[in-house]
């Protein structure tokens, strides 16, 4: 077979490929997983990190932080300077193990430095995972309605109605001297290393923490035949730095629990401006707690006792109403609060909890109506609520509404897709049942065969 190399051309291919077999199978498998590594760093400057549904235009996208595009700009200068090692003065050469290994730590500490330095976007990722969680648990929506969701054009379903949570992370209240081995969990959470993390996981930096530590592994391996008690002494130097590292990482929480518990013995003992302070020097050491439900109505507790008249002491009050029975007057002062809070806010995430809260038991109780123009309210603040949409899905299949029920569905399959759980599956499954229903209410049994086909293998 004729080839269209020149001949030039073709002797250089040989004389490299005769040079690379000379080399040994050891020398080629390194040389092939260097490249595989710097292949994979170049990929996952290329692709998303971090990905937070977002409606824009009519349509539901995936938005990342800015945090994002600085390891990403990071991953690809590590990969053009792989690239260029070869190249590289033979001092340099020598630092590529410990530059391999500090590229490695950098990456592996990408959702830390996203939760200290974007906290509201880890909270955004954190509120969506608490939505599907409730509606995929164990007392869930999908759980709960197994017996009764195939009767009755979805009458007989009642919305679960347990608390939403509205928070990143638990609050420390523990310090190194009472570590107990059941508090690991929390330790994973305190480094990002949390459920609301993986959901909102992109493939790049999957890709890159797979570069990074290939990388490493040439790096390491090129070194030690050139010094064989190197791969003992950077092992050992390696886990120091990492065991510093990660001690470092913890220290902000240590900090802040202490001031936690600090603020709570002030405001047992009724200095709430005190306890304020304390509360403000807590979430200065670990921003993230600004994003807790839990926190925001601490502080709008203690200044609804100062008389200050802030969101947080407003949002305090509208709870408090609700405790003692004034839940219509509740629901319209949250309702109004909810025009003026910020997009994204840890008072808006509280607000449309309790809106949401009073759609569901209006839902529940048959006032089909009033839950319906609630759950258009929370959607309008919160448009890819996961909880309302379901929600609003359960009322348009009572009412018939076919065209409300596709366009729900089709926010929902949308916002869907940027999430990374397989359970996702059930509650795309149970909307393309509604979806049934109403087709046969609206005549079209072609169009509900479709889709209990859709049901029994959902898009993912």
């Amino acid at each position: 077979m004729k080839t269209l190399l020149p001949v030039a051309a073709r002797q250089r291919l040989a004389a490299l490929w005769s040079a690379l077999c000379a080399r040994g199978l050891p020398d080629l498998l390194a040389l092939a997983a260097a490249g595989l590594g710097v292949l994979l760093l170049l990929a996952g400057a290329a692709f998303p990190w971090f990905l937070v549904p977002e409606w824009s235009g009519g349509a539901v996208r995936g938005v990342e932080p800015a945090v994002s595009g600085f390891f990403r700009a990071l991953v690809l200068a590590a990969g053009l300077a792989a690239l260029a090692t070869p190249w590289a003065p033979v001092r340099w050469r020598r630092l590529a193990a410990g530059l391999a290994v500090a590229l490695l730590l950098a990456v592996l500490l990408f959702p830390t430095v996203l939760l200290h330095t974007a906290p509201d976007w880890a909270a955004r990722a954190a509120w969506q995972w608490h939505q599907h969680d409730q509606l995929t648990g164990y007392s869930g929506d999908i759980y709960s309605s197994q017996e009764v969701r195939d009767a009755s054009w979805q009458q007989r379903i009642l919305v679960a109605q347990t608390p939403l949570q509205n928070r990143v992370l638990r609050p420390p209240t523990w310090s190194p001297v009472t570590l107990e081995w059941g508090r690991f969990f929390e330790i994973a959470e305190w480094l990002g290393l949390a459920p609301w993390f993986s959901q909102s996981l992109a493939q790049g930096w999957a890709l890159a923490v797979a570069g990074s530590l290939l990388l490493l592994l040439v790096a390491v391996r090129t070194r030690a035949l050139a010094e064989p008690e190197f791969a003992r002494r950077f092992a050992r130097r390696s886990t120091l730095v990492a065991g510093l590292v990660v001690a470092l990482a913890m220290l902000p929480f240590f900090v802040c629990g202490h001031l936690l518990t600090r603020a709570r013995s002030l405001a047992q003992s009724g200095r709430a401006a005190e306890s304020l302070a304390f509360l403000e020097r807590a979430a200065t050491w670990v921003p993230a707690i600004r994003e807790d439900g839990a926190w925001l109505l601490q502080v709008g507790l203690l200044e609804a006792g100062l008389q200050r008249p802030t969101p947080a002491a407003a949002l305090y009050r509208a709870r408090r109403l609700e405790e003692d029975g004034y839940a219509q007057q509740a629901q319209a002062g949250q309702r109004a609060a909810l025009a003026t809070s910020a997009p994204h806010s840890a008072l808006r995430r509280e607000l449309v909890k309790g809106l949401l809260s009073g759609a569901i038991e209006a839902l529940n109780s048959g006032r089909i109506a009033p839950a319906i123009e609630e759950l258009d309210a929370v959607l309008a603040a919160d448009p890819c609520n996961l909880k309302a949409n379901y929600a609003l899905q359960i009322a348009a299949v009572r009412l018939g509404h076919l065209e409300t029920l596709e366009a729900l569905a089709t926010r929902l399959l949308q916002t869907y897709r940027l999430l990374n759980t397989p359970t996702k599956c059930a509650v795309l499954s149970a909307t393309q049942e509604h979806l049934a229903f109403a087709r046969m209410q609206s005549g079209t049994p072609q169009g509900a065969l479709a889709s209990w086909r859709a049901a029994k293998r959902p898009p993912r």
